[in-house]
């Protein structure tokens, strides 16, 4: 006859119902993770995307310089881009600070003596013709743009520019 000793049993099943369950938090807490650096990615995708459109904002205000010369740049600049199908969903870019609503006029002359630019300024002006007021160099302007999507997202880009000969 054989002898059974006598094991203890059912042991088993409560260990792998508590591994089962810690690896079941595990994994939950691996999608949460995951979740949320989807959600951040698609807000720094957004973000990104509204930089970038305040950046084309002030080279389209460039590009109309060349077109038209610097009597446009006064005009109020508000423009939708096609970047959505729906025209409720498209982003604008207007002249403007940040939080306000609707283009204002934010291009400013600025005065030669705050860029340094002086009367006696030393420069070959042959083939050119000098601007008005005893300065060389053209005229310099600060403008404010921003670009505003239609979630209310804004990005606003401030610079300053010298046009004319």
């Amino acid at each position: 006859m054989t002898s059974r000793t006598s094991f203890p049993r059912g042991n088993t099943l409560l260990l792998v119902l508590i591994a089962n369950a810690v690896l079941m938090v595990l994994v939950v807490g691996a999608i949460q993770f995951t979740r949320f650096n989807r959600d951040a990615s698609t807000e720094k995708l957004r973000g990104d995307g509204v930089n970038a459109c305040a950046d084309v904002a002030r080279r389209h205000l460039l590009s109309r310089l060349k077109l038209y010369g610097s009597s446009s740049i006064f005009q109020l600049l508000d423009t939708k881009l096609l970047d959505d199908a729906d025209p409720q969903a498209r982003t604008s870019m207007v002249t403007g600070h940040y939080g306000s609503a609707g283009a204002q006029p934010t291009v400013v002359l600025v005065s030669p003596e705050q860029m340094g630019a002086s009367d006696r300024q030393v420069r070959d002006i042959v083939n050119s013709v000098p601007a008005g007021g005893g300065f060389l160099g053209g005229q310099y302007y600060r403008v404010v743009v921003k670009c505003q999507e239609s979630s209310g997202r804004e990005s606003e880009v401030e610079f300053l520019f010298r046009y004319g000969l």
